[in-house]
């Protein structure tokens, strides 16, 4: 696919994203309520997307090993970014003790002043300290059923088999961020949660789809009322995604995007390094399916991911770091996912 028209569609697909910025800044929509958009395309348009991607393609054997190569790989990529990183910047993280017992004081808000030299300089430190851990994972996890599913919905309309690539994929990193990265934000393992790892909307999908899957069951086989629903239902996930970003970046302080030095590099990791080290680590398997090498490294290189900002917003950690990372990330990756294309 030529740079030219990638470039056009993924310019296309941010395109979306106006309505719901001109929404918030008229105030037609309040901005607390971009957090129930935010759930009817978690539990409701993403999930049927899934659903339905497994339902257009007809199961073989070839298909079923690819989907378990891509969830094996996608759990390995992004455990080895984490790993390394994490032992990079260990030494800077906070003491997650500290930090909480200034959240508490209120010591931790953006305008609050210190009464004494030392609380200032701990304040510092834990603030650089909790950047740091947000920045571990900002670079790891990227927006790969948020922003990467409609990006290869409509990069390659004609092939399902990505997006149920992407399905495991956000499965495995949903695995990692309910675990591992409650523990890096938190320094505690008791806020390892593998409910929500296992409960969450993308393993349920999966775990209607691939019986159907398995099964040989196909759009064909099912009722045109159920295919219609279903599909509809699936169809509004890509200008529903893009509008909630619309309305994240109506209420960003634009200006601190472009001031933090960890973001830039944070954002370079995550959509240019790492889904690069996948093409390299890829491009001896020659006999690998083409679709999904693609897949795996579109996805390697999408922007940090949403579910970065929640599990901050869940521990009190760098919320602002972390919606920072969300943005710009996002901005950059309307040039960097025309270039990873260029590789194939």
């Amino acid at each position: 696919m030529a740079f030219g028209t990638t470039a056009v569609n993924v310019l296309l697909l941010v395109a979306m994203a106006i309505p719901g910025f001109i929404l918030v800044k008229a105030k037609v929509i309040k901005p607390h309520a971009i957090s129930y958009f935010s759930a009817v395309l978690l539990y409701v348009s993403q999930p049927f997307l899934s659903i339905r991607s497994f339902l257009q393609v007809e199961y073989t054997p070839s298909l079923a090993v690819n989907l378990g190569i891509v969830f094996l790989f996608s759990l390995l990529a992004q455990g080895v970014i984490f790993g390394v990183l994490w032992a990079i910047f260990a030494k800077q993280f906070d003491d997650p003790a500290a930090s909480r017992r200034l959240l508490e004081e209120g010591y931790l808000s953006p305008h609050a002043a210190a009464p004494d030299a030392d609380l200032s300089a701990l304040i510092s430190k834990c603030a650089r300290g909790r950047a740091c851990r947000v920045f571990v994972l900002a670079s790891t996890f990227g927006n790969v059923g948020f922003f990467g599913v409609p990006v290869l919905q409509m990069l390659f309309p004609s092939n399902p088999e990505a997006i149920a690539y992407s399905a495991v994929f956000i499965v495995s990193m949903n695995l990692m961020c309910w675990t591992v990265g409650s523990y890096l934000l938190t320094g505690e393992k008791k806020y390892i949660s593998l409910k929500k790892a296992v409960l969450n909307p993308q393993m349920i999908a999966l775990v209607v789809a691939l019986p159907l899957f398995f099964t040989g069951v196909t759009t064909d086989d099912l009722p045109d009322a159920v295919t219609k629903v279903i599909g509809f239902l699936a169809d509004m996930t890509a200008p529903l995604c893009m509008i909630i970003l619309g309305m994240r970046f109506a209420v960003a302080p634009i200006k601190e995007l472009f001031t933090d030095w960890k973001v830039y590099l944070s954002v370079f990791i995550k959509v240019l390094a790492f889904p690069l080290l996948v093409y390299l680590v890829l491009l001896p398997f020659d006999s690998m399916d083409r679709m999904m090498k693609i897949a795996l490294v579109i996805l390697s290189g999408m922007p940090s991911a949403s579910i970065n900002l929640n599990l901050a917003e869940i521990y009190g950690a760098d919320q602002k770091t972390a919606a920072n990372n969300i943005l710009l990330s996002t901005l950059l990756s309307i040039v960097t996912i025309p270039v990873l294309l260029l590789l194939f």
